[in-house]
């Protein structure tokens, strides 16, 4: 099933050969190959259970001979030059920048997708301190849940002005969703404040960043 956060890395992906790490079900591969969105997936996943899944998917719809299925971690699934474009989603930004981290050679011959479900501030950190550039980066919104798709490649991006900004960057201010992504990060910062407020061993380094953070975010006005 195309959820919208599978349709949203779906409209942001291109590519001859492509590579979705941590596939799971298949599903984005499924959807590549038969819109002609691209000519070959390969579909890798560290589990065998989701990986066996994901096969009897590809079987089903009869394209065996354009989606191959790998069982391993990571890059490691992949040769070089072997995609032009990789899809790293459905995992926290710390170990998207980790898997990224461990064939950074390899990562920066790609266009990569990136969709983390948490840390998208040490992720983008990550990427531009490393060789990277965001290129691109989008919004899907699933009921009161919301996501962000990074666009990333090869080359030099200078950092962002504020600290803030790899929280809630500016480049993101006239998105359709731009207001939802803005409450959700309001919102991460007042548990985080609420939860070390009544903490009995309070980190108050943490504490004040936090409460910096927020008083910082507070002026990107919602639209």
């Amino acid at each position: 099933m195309i959820t919208p956060r599978l349709k949203c890395i779906i409209e942001n992906t291109n590519g001859k050969r492509i590579a979705d790490i941590g596939t799971d079900h298949a599903y984005i591969p499924i959807y590549l190959i038969e819109n002609k969105l691209s000519d070959y997936v390969i579909a890798s996943d560290i589990r065998k259970g989701p990986a066996k899944i994901a096969v009897s998917n590809i079987s089903e719809h009869n394209l065996s001979d354009k989606i191959e299925v790998r069982i391993g971690g990571g890059l490691s699934v992949l040769k070089e030059n072997e995609a032009d474009t990789i899809i790293i989603a459905g995992m926290g930004g710390q170990l998207i920048s980790e898997i990224i981290d461990a064939d950074i050679q390899l990562a920066k011959k790609c266009r990569l997708i990136l969709q983390p479900m948490n840390a998208q501030y040490e992720l983008r950190k990550y990427l531009i301190k490393n060789g990277f550039t965001i290129t691109n980066e989008d919004i899907a919104v699933e009921g009161f849940k919301v996501y962000n798709i990074l666009n990333a490649e090869n080359g030099h991006q200078s950092k962002f002005e504020t600290d803030i900004e790899y929280h809630l960057p500016k480049y993101l201010i006239n998105h359709k969703y731009y207001n939802q992504l803005y409450e959700k990060k309001h919102r991460e910062f007042s548990k985080v404040i609420h939860g070390l407020e009544n903490s009995k061993h309070t980190d108050t380094k943490k504490l004040q960043l936090y409460k910096n953070w927020l008083k910082e975010l507070e002026n990107y006005e919602s639209k």
